[in-house]
């Protein structure tokens, strides 16, 4: 009894704390800013602690994701085929997500890689055509379960 008095106040702190932190996502691009990379590793450094994180390698669409990440202003770094590449952008992040596109230079040996508008895909359910879609449901599924419980009731009770 005393573990989950413990738990239950321990739980909401954690949660909490989990909360304010930031997860960075997005795609690392080639040179034509259009084919995305695969292998490649995007680093990122907080710009008042040092402290430095990394993503797991890109697969075949070229996709990252750096989590539990505190927020703060933050250096980017790509690492590609042995090769290092700065960001001429800084990245802010904030509490849950945030999304990045990097495209690498032309020439793998020329300037820094840059950063590229990277827009996140829109939840459907919050387009206006997801929000008729959620409330035609919602109607449609009431009407059946009211003509399932509607019966016919007799003044009797018979």
């Amino acid at each position: 009894m005393v573990i989950f008095a413990f738990l239950m106040a321990v739980m909401p702190l954690a949660v909490a704390a989990q909360d304010n932190l930031g997860i960075l996502r997005g795609f690392v691009y080639g040179e034509d800013g259009k084919k995305p990379l695969n292998d490649a590793m995007v680093l990122i450094r907080e710009t008042t602690t040092e402290r430095t994180y990394q993503s797991e390698k890109t697969k075949k669409n070229g996709a990252y994701k750096i989590e539990k990440l505190l927020p703060g202003t933050y250096a980017v770094g790509i690492q590609f085929k042995g090769k290092d590449y700065n960001v001429d952008a800084l990245v802010q992040i904030k509490p849950k997500k945030q999304m990045a596109c990097f495209t690498l230079p032309k020439a793998l040996d020329e300037k820094p890689g840059y950063l590229v508008r990277c827009e996140s895909v829109k939840c459907f359910f919050i387009t206006p055509v997801g929000w008729a879609l959620v409330a035609g449901a919602t109607a449609g599924i009431t009407y059946g379960i009211i003509k399932v419980v509607e019966k016919e009731v007799s003044p009797t009770g018979i």
